[in-house]
């Protein structure tokens, strides 16, 4: 057996290469909205991801640069939720997950690769979420600025041991399909 230095999670990242993208359809402001209230009332019938127009002025706060600005909305169910993030990248990866898409959102959670080629992005066992409104950017770290990943949302992904989920997976080369830089799995049970 090879002796490892620095131990890190497993990852099939292998089954993110080659995917057909698609840019996803962004719901409106109004949609949005009245998907947060909801969430926030107590209704667990829309939980999902959903791609939103990121806020401006909280692009320019967390320095994202580049044309590619997408956002994730994520619903959660009203039982307690787990967040994984995993990586398989040449460039070092950033995540942030926010309670807002507002110019003063608060930062639960910064993750960023240790280094390159390493598949730890943020805890190895995820964090757990109590909030059932969550919002995700994901960005390839270049010097002192985030360039936005392109990002997918996998509804129909189905976690291990009989839990309930989906998954948002990112790619930062836009001259490749290959959606491993970032992968961020939602379950509960």
């Amino acid at each position: 057996m090879a002796w490892k230095r620095f131990p890190v999670p497993e990852f099939d990242h292998r089954s993110l290469r080659n995917l057909n993208y698609t840019p996803q359809n962004q719901i409106s402001e109004k949609e949005e909205e009245a998907l947060v209230i909801s969430a926030r009332a107590g209704d667990t019938s829309q939980f999902g991801a959903y791609a939103v127009m990121p806020n401006a002025e909280l692009l320019k706060r967390l320095n994202f640069r580049g044309d590619v600005q997408q956002m994730i909305l994520c619903i959660l169910p009203s039982e307690e939720s787990n967040l994984l993030g995993r990586s398989m990248a040449w460039f070092n990866q950033r995540a942030y997950i926010l309670n807002a898409n507002s110019a003063d959102a608060k930062i639960f959670h910064e993750w960023r690769t240790p280094r390159t080629h390493n598949t730890r992005l943020g805890p190895d066992g995820g964090v757990k979420l109590d909030d059932p409104v969550l919002y995700l950017l994901s960005a390839r770290i270049l010097e002192d600025e985030n360039r936005g990943n392109r990002v997918m949302i996998d509804q129909n992904w189905t976690p291990q041991n009989g839990r309930q989920g989906y998954r948002i997976i990112a790619g930062s080369d836009k001259d490749e399909n290959n959606f491993h830089d970032s992968c961020f799995m939602v379950s509960w049970s």
